[in-house]
């Protein structure tokens, strides 16, 4: 005879952002060269791919020493600005992430958004959320 343990629920269930709900390293890398060229400089996929992980506040100096005449503040903003403009006209959304948010939310089971993304991109990803399974995740 055979034991087994009960199927155990968790008490909740935190969700990383980006590269697990959505990948919107593609907008970033478009946002990025955009900026760049802005300047009269050259940004390639590889010094995009170079930054991917690394905080704004840092990504921003190295656009600084790349031609980018900005405070980092404003470097920020405009690279926000930009990813969030290709992201209200297509969310990335990585595959069966919001299947599966739904079934665990369908469950019961408590669900958090957590994110090292300024305030503003989670909202409109929770917002986008909100639309597609129709009620807002906790933040």
């Amino acid at each position: 005879m055979s034991t087994s343990a009960p199927a155990s629920v968790p008490a909740a269930v935190l969700w990383d952002m980006d590269g697990t709900l959505v990948d919107t390293e593609p907008y970033w890398l478009v946002a990025e060269q955009e900026l760049v060229a802005a300047w009269g400089g050259h940004w390639t996929h590889e010094d995009g791919l170079e930054l991917v992980g690394q905080g704004l506040w840092s990504s921003a100096l190295v656009f600084r020493s790349r031609g980018v005449d900005l405070d980092p503040q404003q470097i920020i903003d405009t690279l926000t600005d930009r990813v969030l403009e290709q992201i209200d006209e297509h969310v990335p959304w990585r595959p069966g992430a919001r299947e599966l948010l739904a079934e665990v939310r369908a469950a019961g089971i408590p669900t958090a958004l957590v994110t090292m993304s300024i305030r503003r991109m989670a909202d409109t990803i929770i917002g986008a959320l909100e639309h597609e399974l129709g009620e807002r995740p906790s933040t």
